[in-house]
């Protein structure tokens, strides 16, 4: 994930690019009463405009003052086609961090673990890095990403949708094969690869499954009823499928749950649990009579460690400011999954949360999709919002490489038909058609190399690109393939003129001995003038067949 959210690479994010759903309102009742109604309406006009003008079939927002969830709102439909409520489980994407942070610090505050000791104290096996490195690695780097992993998504090391036994550790092992980018302790680079190393620590010191911990001393104190952290769990509470957007349009997209991915990105959660959760942080670590952390525990968690991007990460959670609502001190985080996106802003000062929920996701909408939480902070603080554009340069990469792919098509339909009519009547110089088909044949090859590897290559790979922007892989693939088509079209042609040419060449000595040839084939023997005539005739007949270049 990238430094706002979990994409599929900080680099896709960078770069230069599902129709809504009927919409039905479907309030969670109302309400408390000490909710103010113009908040409310406020609230629910912003969700309208956010979910057109984002395409999103089901997006679902609540506000949270306290100890008390005071507003939920959600609307439209789920990739299932039933409607969203504030039960409808969405995948969390990197907002499952704060919940893996939450259970290191619980085993921090019993004892069990110490932040400061190397990671490799819990997992001996652990290897980051070389030798040194992996022995520097600590459980706070881990935390705040400063363990010098890169991000890994690009690797093939996240969305595994590995549900087997083990799937946690195995994706762990498998960060041995990637040299770090930087010594442990320095710089921070966001990778989900370091929480995937702090969930087989939970499961190291606890001795049970990532999951099984994560509901005996986070999920169930919290009440967190709609939850899933396993497959079987993400069937029982029945995860909808999400969405994707194919060139503009939502697209529904059902892949398998990712149980090996918790986390760092695929825990599962409704709209009311998630309330619960920001209830717990707002209010010292508590929710009802449950204590999940302690309220310095919870300080600690939302105190920023290190720089990153426009504020600073945290344990877990990020902590920025809004400059134009008077400075106000955010603790938050954002998450997406191919097909999901949830963001939590925690507003500490004001004992205010806001929750953010779609079921869809592209990366190109991802500033418009984050600024809605913000948004949401100052129209309750009484400030306007200010909506961010969605990346209209990483929107265009799709409909640019299909357009670059028709024509493709176009030029090779011209090629063949061109190609048939010049066999009919006759090849052109074979230097010409060789060089022609050669500079053809390398511009193609540079063309489908610059598609197909350049291109995703620097959007974080071809996979990663298909897995979350298909529209742009799939039209990668079809550029590719058709400038392929087009140079061997080229090549084909020229290699037929190559032999045309041979074949013009034999015929015509045979042709000059029949025209000398002796008595009674047409030759041009002594009072045979006639034959002559006869001669000069047969010896022409090819080229006329095959006439010159036109």
């Amino acid at each position: 994930m990238s430094a706002a959210v979990r994409r599929p690479a900080q680099r896709l994010r960078r770069a230069a690019a599902l129709v809504a759903a009927a919409a039905c309102l479907v309030p969670a009742g109302g309400p408390p009463a000490y909710a103010a109604a113009d908040d409310t309406a406020r609230v629910r006009a912003y969700l309208d405009r956010y979910r057109d003008a984002n395409h999103i079939p089901g997006p679902a927002v609540a506000v949270v003052r306290g100890d008390r969830v005071v507003q939920e709102h959600t609307l439209g439909v789920t990739g299932d086609g039933t409607p969203v409520t504030p039960r409808t489980p969405f995948l969390l994407g990197s907002v499952s961090k704060p919940f893996t942070a939450l259970a290191v610090l619980q085993l921090a505050e019993a004892g069990s673990v110490d932040l400061d000791a190397p990671a490799r104290a819990y997992l001996p096996w652990l290897r980051l890095g070389d030798e040194t490195t992996s022995g520097r690695v600590t459980v706070r780097h881990l935390l705040t990403h400063t363990s010098g992993l890169p991000e890994v998504a690009t690797r093939g090391l996240t969305d595994r949708f590995d549900n087997s036994p083990g799937g946690l550790a195995r994706s762990v092992r498998d960060l041995a094969d990637v040299p770090l980018a930087g010594p442990p302790g320095g710089q921070h680079r966001y990778s989900d690869g370091n929480y995937l190393v702090l969930g087989a620590i939970v499961e190291a010191v606890t001795g049970r499954t990532f999951a099984e911990q994560l509901h005996r001393a986070v999920l169930d104190p919290l009440l967190m009823r709609q939850a899933a952290a396993t497959a079987d769990e993400a069937e029982r509470v029945g995860l909808p499928a999400g969405h994707r957007r194919y060139l503009g349009r939502p697209q529904r997209f059902d892949p398998p749950y990712d149980t090996s991915g918790v986390p760092y990105g695929y825990l599962a959660a409704s709209l009311t649990d998630l309330g619960h959760f920001a209830i717990a942080q707002l209010d010292d670590g508590r929710y009802g009579s449950a204590r999940v952390l302690s309220p310095a525990g919870v300080a600690r968690m939302h105190q920023g460690q290190v720089t990153a991007g426009g504020g600073r990460y945290a344990l877990g959670w990020r902590e920025s400011t809004l400059d134009d609502v008077g400075g106000t001190r955010l603790v938050w985080h954002a998450g997406a999954t191919p097909g999901y996106f949830t963001h939590l802003v925690l507003v500490p000062g004001t004992d205010l949360a806001v929750i953010v929920l779609a079921n869809l996701y592209h990366p190109a909408a991802d500033p418009a999709l984050v600024s809605a939480g913000f948004d949401l902070v100052r129209i309750l603080l009484g400030a306007p919002p200010a909506p961010a554009a969605e990346d209209g340069m990483l929107l265009a990469v799709a409909p640019a490489l299909f357009g670059v792919a028709g024509l493709l098509l176009v030029v090779i339909a011209m090629t063949v038909v061109r190609g048939v009519r010049r066999r009919r009547d006759g090849p052109p110089p074979v230097v010409r058609a060789l060089v022609t088909a050669a500079v053809w044949a390398v511009g193609c090859a540079a063309l489908a190399g610059a598609v197909l590897w350049g291109l995703p290559a620097y959007l974080g790979g071809l996979g990663t690109v298909l897995l979350w922007a298909p529209d742009a892989g799939h039209a990668a693939v079809a550029a590719a393939v058709l400038a392929g088509a087009l140079g061997l079209t080229r090549v084909t042609f020229a290699l037929a003129a190559v032999r045309a040419a041979g074949g013009r060449r034999a015929a015509a000595p045979a042709d000059r001995d029949g025209a000398g040839g002796g008595p009674g084939d047409g030759g041009g023997g002594p009072g045979g003038g006639a034959g002559a005539r006869g001669g000069e005739s047969v010896s022409r007949r090819p080229y006329r067949a095959l006439p010159g270049p036109r």
